[in-house]
């Protein structure tokens, strides 16, 4: 909770709007703004309330955090905040037009590999007629067409939150995500759009058993307590790592479980000012093992990997007076063969009719 804190210099008083925070067990303070030798007035103080939201404090106080190494080495943590300051000193170098298109892009492909992931063949052409075209694709099952939609809302519903991980945004986020699947869950008396499971499920081809029904709201307070208690102290992608894990054993949904712990993932590293991770459907069987490992330094080495190879396909050796030129050329290129692709996906409609 964010307060103000006099300062006093020789017979001055200066007052400063603080947060004060946990890190493990100890407690710290961040000042986030100097407000001047007069004491803030009520409005002036509901001002501050409106402009340092959850979010935005979170970013400042991870700004400049030393971590303590939880579970892997030091060396891959520091060549983790080597790459997250390669990719936003890149990112600032262009235009908003240009950071648009990127954001644009990694949504889509975002959405495709999470869906696909979970067994969506939606092609990644298809994917983004759907979500940023509007458009509709003819023989495909209209579950899968809901699924990406809902997905990219459920990133945009995860991104603008201005609130920290909870139960409820959970289980917000979850009926984003799962809005309207109901119908198809005929089979499936149990599901709940933003509820958790009610029943006793088994996970095919996993070397775990979910958790019982009567235990999830208690192994998700107990999940969510860890976050908050080290959500200052673990890196974020360690962080990130075992809440993913952690959040894949309880299993605390009937669907959409693991698109679900991608978007918490990924809701962790946004709000410790690091790139989202889009783990590509390609490396599928390395993330499943990851998982199956049980072993959070194994995710927190995939995470890491899958985080190297996006920053270095983005970027790669390319100067920085051609960034703005080349994602217009890549953007332009993605558009084209997406045209391409839908107009073969007709004409063979058309033969087929």
């Amino acid at each position: 909770m964010a307060f103000v804190k006099t300062k006093k210099n020789n017979n001055d008083l200066y007052y400063y709007y603080v947060e004060s925070f946990r890190r493990g067990d100890s407690v710290s303070q961040k000042n986030l703004k100097y407000l001047g030798k007069n004491k803030p007035t009520k409005e002036q103080l509901l001002e501050l309330e409106i402009e340092f939201t959850e979010k935005k404090i979170q970013k400042l106080i991870r700004a400049n955090l030393k971590y303590t190494p939880h579970k892997v080495h030091t060396n891959l943590l520091e060549n983790a905040e080597t790459l997250k300051t390669k990719f936003f000193n890149k990112l600032n170098l262009l235009s908003k037009v240009g950071k648009d298109q990127l954001i644009k892009r990694f949504k889509t492909g975002y959405t495709y590999h999470s869906c696909s992931i979970e067994g969506n063949t939606l092609s990644r052409a298809e994917v983004d007629l759907i979500i940023n075209k509007k458009q509709s694709i003819d023989g495909k099952m209209l579950l899968e067409l809901l699924e990406v939609r809902n997905h990219q809302k459920a990133i945009e519903y995860m991104i603008y939150e201005i609130e920290d991980l909870n139960q409820d945004f959970i289980k917000r986020l979850h009926e984003e995500l799962m809005n309207g699947t109901i119908e198809f869950k005929e089979f499936d008396d149990e599901f709940v759009e933003g509820g958790y499971r009610c029943d006793m499920r088994f996970i095919e081809g996993a070397d775990f058993i979910p958790v019982p029904p009567l235990q999830i709201p208690y192994e998700m307070r107990d999940l969510l307590s860890f976050y908050k208690k080290h959500k200052y102290k673990i890196h974020p992608i360690e962080l990130a790592a075992e809440f993913h894990l952690r959040f894949v054993v309880i299993h605390p949904f009937s669907d959409g479980n693991g698109r679900m712990a991608r978007l918490l993932m990924n809701f962790i590293l946004d709000r410790s000012g690091f790139p989202m991770i889009d783990i590509s459907v390609k490396n599928r069987e390395k993330y499943i093992s990851a998982l199956d490992s049980g072993k959070v330094e194994n995710l927190t080495n995939f995470i890491y990997n899958e985080l190297e190879k996006y920053v270095s396909d983005l970027f790669g050796n390319l100067p920085d007076d051609k960034l703005e030129s080349y994602f217009k050329q890549n953007n332009q290129n993605q558009s084209q063969n997406n045209q391409n692709n839908n107009q073969t996906q007709t004409q063979h409609g058309e033969l087929t009719q």
